[in-house]
This record gives C-alpha cells, structure tokens and sequence, in this order.
C-alpha cells in the first residue's frame, strides 16, 4: 500500500523551452546530449517549474523524464508511443537509437562461411586450369602425332622461300594443325638436333589430314621416290592440256592436280621472275614444258613432274642461247612465242627458218606490218583452250591471241617448242618474205608481196582439189 502512495506521488519531470531558448541552437545539441547520457537518479519532484514567456506568440517545447525509469513521460492525451532513452522536442522528429552490432557468433559465422567460399573458389580455378592444359597438351599432341585423324587430303599451296614458320602457317590456315605456335618451336628445335634441311620445294600439295606435322614437312622438303616408274613421251609442240591427258593416261598423275599445280603454283626458277603471268596468257608455264622422253614414277606429285619439265628446259637453254636473244633485243618469253609459232606453223623442221624470217620480218617492219596474220594462234583457242574453260573466259582469250586482229605478239606461247623451233626462233633465215602457204601436202609457198601471196593462193586451191 505504501509502494502505491510512493507510485502515485511520482510525476513527471518536466522542463518547457520557449522558442527564444530553443533558437539557441548550442544550448539544444547540449541539452540533447545530456539526455542522451545516463542520468543519475533524479529525486521526486511534485511539480515541475514552468517557464513561462510573456509573449502569447512563443511556442513551447517540452522534456518529459521518468526519473524512475528513465522514461520519457507524455501527457495523457499525448499518442506518441513511450521509448526508453528518447528526448521528444514538440514538433520535431525523435532521435534513433544506434544500431546494435552483430555479435561476436555472427562475426565468426560470416568469417567461416568466406572463408569456405574462397576455398570452393581456388579449387574450382585449379580443377579448369589443370582440365585446360590437359587439353592443350593433347592439342599439342594431335598435331605431332595426328591419332585418329582421317585420311582425307587438303590442298595446300607452298610458296617459293618459304620457311618452317610460314609453311606451319599455311598448315594451320588449312586446319592440319591447331597449336602453331607449339608446332614452331618443336620443328624447329628437331630440325636443328638433327640437322634437317630447312629448304622446302614449293608447289600445290594434296597431303593428308594424318601425316602429322613433320610428315607435312618431308613431304615439302623431299624429292619423291617410287617403287613403280614409267617411261612417257612429251611431242614437240604439243599444249598444256595435251601433256596432263597424257600423264593422267600413263598414270604419272591425275590431269585435275597437274593442271592446278600449272596455274596455281609459283617456281622457283630464274626464267620465270620476267613472266607477265596477268598478260592474258592462258598458262604462265606454257612453252616452258620441255618436250621430250622423261622417266616418272608412277601416282607422283604434279610438282615433281612440272619441275622435271622446268629443270629440262633449264638445260637446254644455254648461255649461248640468252646471248642470241640479247642480240636480237627479244627477252627469252618473246623468243619462245616466236618458237611455238613456228612449230605450230612449219609442216618439218626445214621450214623453220624460212618461217622465222617472215615473223623476224614483219615484227621489224611493223608500221607496214602491224600484224602477223598466223592461223596457229587463232587454232590455238579453238582447238585446245576453248574446251576446257567457260565460253566467257574463251572469247576474252581468242582475242588476245587472234594475230589477225592484234598488233605483234600474242600474249604467251601457244605450244611448247622443241629445239628446233627454239634454234629456227634464235636464228631467223635472211629473207624479204613477208607472206607463206602450205597445201595439203605440206608444201611451203613464200612471198614477199600480196600480189604474190595472193598467186600462191590459187596454186595452192588447185592442189588442194587435185586428186
């Protein structure tokens, strides 16, 4: 019952701030601080002083302090709810208590749990680094041994000069291998401890998806041998396309693959560099296929047989050749033009020079003689090119090589010249002829004027229809 009459005795403390002290705004942070500290027990007070202003305009702010629990005390028809350690200003918003940090047991949780993440993380970065160059050493791998790679060929095209660097770029241009940086430096330390030729023979090469790295490398680097050779026969005068029907029909090699290593590859020999190969010429290597009997092995490379024709003819033209060339001030493609001309055009080779002399004769003379006027050139695109490439491609080359319509030479050779054709070319017989015939029989009827030629036409009609 005493504890009752103590209780009721209690009031509130109760401290009111007019507007002018409330302007103070160092006075308020102060007061405000020391109601935020602990405060000591404070005795009971039955009423509280209120200070008053005289000025009827001056709000009031009022600190209610429950001096038993530390409680801020409102009035009863006050609804803000009750907050231990709070300061209420009327008209202003309550200060919020701080935060209350997380324990020490949540600290520790969070630490074990980073902790394990960071450790799934490392051996989550070792497992794909190890699985990566597991990978990458049996990439490296593949390509040195190329296991269970299909037999399937892909072209490739070795350029002149090229070195092992740049043939392993080609090779992996091609997709033959896939890590050609570890292919580098592994060819090159074996070429270099066992001493390997680093001289590579350029070509057009069919070779297979399972010959591994230094596989392709031989097969650039080695001259071809066979079990199984063939003896075949190259005619004076005959055509490109003539030479790769036969080597096909002999089983030398297929025509597809000699005639893509005829126009596509690039050899590397002297007489070759001077070669307008965008002249419109239908083959660069045309007149340079030496004809003659040559020995090859059966199913060979097309690049070891075009240079058994390259190497021939490097033979055979000699010194004192390019000397008579230089004399006559025609390069030596110009000379094997006139050459094939002439085999085209001589029925035998007693013809030759007389036939030479009238081609010499015109190309000097040529502001009365813009033209040559031969048949064989015009034959040439008809007979062997025409058949073998689209018609677009034909008409564009009929009228390069039309020696009726064009002035001096035709692009390229129409044939490939024997040596006598080649000596006839070098050593033109001393005539005033700018005109010949033949009839049927071969016969040659030459002619310094048109009126002449024109005679000789007729004799040459009633020969022809002659029994």
């Amino acid at each position: 019952m005493q504890e009752d009459n103590n209780r009721q005795q209690k009031k509130p403390f109760k401290v009111t701030i007019s507007d002018e002290d409330y302007s103070k705004p160092d006075e308020l942070d102060e007061l405000n601080n020391q109601a935020r500290r602990p405060q000591p027990s404070v005795p009971v007070f039955k009423s509280a002083p209120t200070v008053e202003n005289s000025s009827a305009q001056k709000r009031k702010f009022e600190v209610h302090i429950d001096d038993e629990d530390e409680l801020i005390t409102f009035e009863p028809d006050d609804s803000r709810p009750e907050n231990k350690g709070e300061i209420y200003f009327s008209g202003r918003k309550p200060v919020r208590t701080p935060e209350v940090p997380s324990t020490p047991q949540k600290s520790a949780a969070k630490k074990k749990r980073r902790r394990r993440s960071a450790v799934s993380i490392f051996f989550a970065v070792l497992i794909i680094l190890t699985s990566g160059l597991s990978a990458f050493a049996l990439s490296c791998l593949n390509d040195v041994l190329a296991f269970g790679r299909s037999d399937d060929s892909v072209s490739v095209t070795i350029p002149i000069d090229a070195d092992t660097d740049q043939i392993i770029d080609i090779l992996s241009d091609a997709g033959l291998v896939k890590q050609k940086q570890f292919c580098k430096l592994y060819c090159n330390l074996i070429n270099k401890l066992l001493h390997k030729s680093t001289e590579y023979k350029s070509g057009v090469y069919d070779v297979d998806k399972n010959l591994g790295v230094e596989g392709y490398l031989t097969r650039f680097r080695d001259v071809q041998t066979g079990k199984d050779t063939v003896m075949v026969s190259i005619p004076e005068g005959w055509t490109i396309y003539q030479i790769a029907e036969r080597l096909d029909k002999f089983g030398v090699c297929k025509k597809n693959k000699f005639l893509t290593s005829v126009t596509s590859a690039l050899y590397e020999y002297d007489f070759l560099k001077d070669i307008d190969a965008d002249a419109g010429r239908t083959f660069k290597l045309e007149g340079y296929l030496y004809p003659n009997t040559y020995e090859f092995y059966v199913d060979s490379d097309a690049n070891s047989v075009i240079r058994k024709f390259l190497d021939e003819f490097e033979t055979e033209w000699t010194d004192e050749y390019q000397k008579k060339a230089d004399e006559l001030g025609y390069t030596k493609d110009e000379i094997l033009i006139i050459a094939s001309i002439i085999q085209r055009e001589a029925a035998n080779s007693s013809q030759m020079a007389d036939i030479s002399s009238v081609i010499h004769n015109r190309l000097r003379r040529s502001a009365s003689w813009p033209t040559l006027n031969c048949d064989s050139t015009s034959t040439y695109i008809t007979k062997y090119i025409k058949p073998e490439v689209k018609n677009t491609q034909a008409v564009l080359y009929a009228s390069k090589y039309d020696t009726y319509s064009i002035q001096g030479l035709p692009p390229g050779p129409i044939c490939n010249p024997g040596e006598d054709a080649i000596k006839a070319a070098l050593n033109p017989n001393a005539t005033n002829y700018y005109f010949f015939r033949h009839d049927k029989n071969g016969k040659i009827y030459l002619a310094t004027t048109q009126a002449e030629h024109d005679a000789n036409a007729n004799i040459v009609l009633r020969v022809n229809n002659s029994r």
